[in-house]
């Protein structure tokens, strides 16, 4: 199992992670993610490195929303080279069906961000529309694009 529940001594990790990505990623302060971090309606979830530290991290929330909609709400990892996003989002999804008992799992995802939209494409993931000028970043819009997975197509990957 690569992804294990993260501490509090890992949000320094994850937001050093999240500056790697400032043309995607809003570096949320620390204070956010500690909180967020003892939210039940969050999991925060590191991959690490062989040293032990952080290599990558998700974050999913909705863990409690009564229509079973969970939302990817983000991953990132710090060496993209070392090929760790894709198992990485592999586990993330099992563990949003299966632990966290979702019926959809969905996310959104810059629209310029083509190397993640193909990346949850080949993991099954579906396009669901465009959220135009809907993120303010770096002093203008951007257009988000909406994804998602249901658990019968899960399911239906995993099925022998």
């Amino acid at each position: 199992m690569l992804l294990k529940p993260a501490r509090h001594d890992d949000i320094e990790s994850l937001c050093a992670i999240e500056s790697l990505y400032p043309q995607f990623i809003t570096v949320q302060p620390p204070a956010e993610h500690l909180a967020a971090l003892q939210n039940p309606n969050f999991a925060y979830l590191v991959a690490r490195g062989d040293e032990g530290e952080v290599a990558g991290y998700v974050i999913l929330t909705g863990l409690q929303s009564p229509h079973h909609n969970v939302e990817l709400r983000r991953i990132a990892v710090r060496n993209p080279s070392q090929r760790l996003g894709r198992p990485v989002l592999r586990e993330a999804i099992a563990l949003a069906f299966t632990q966290y008992g979702a019926h959809r799992l969905w996310l959104d995802v810059a629209e310029e961000n083509t190397r993640a939209q193909s990346l949850y494409r080949s993991l099954g993931f579906q396009q669901e529309g465009i959220l135009r000028e809907a993120h303010f970043h770096n002093g203008s819009y951007a257009s988000l694009v909406l994804m998602s997975m249901l658990a019968r197509e899960y399911k239906e990957q995993i099925a022998p």
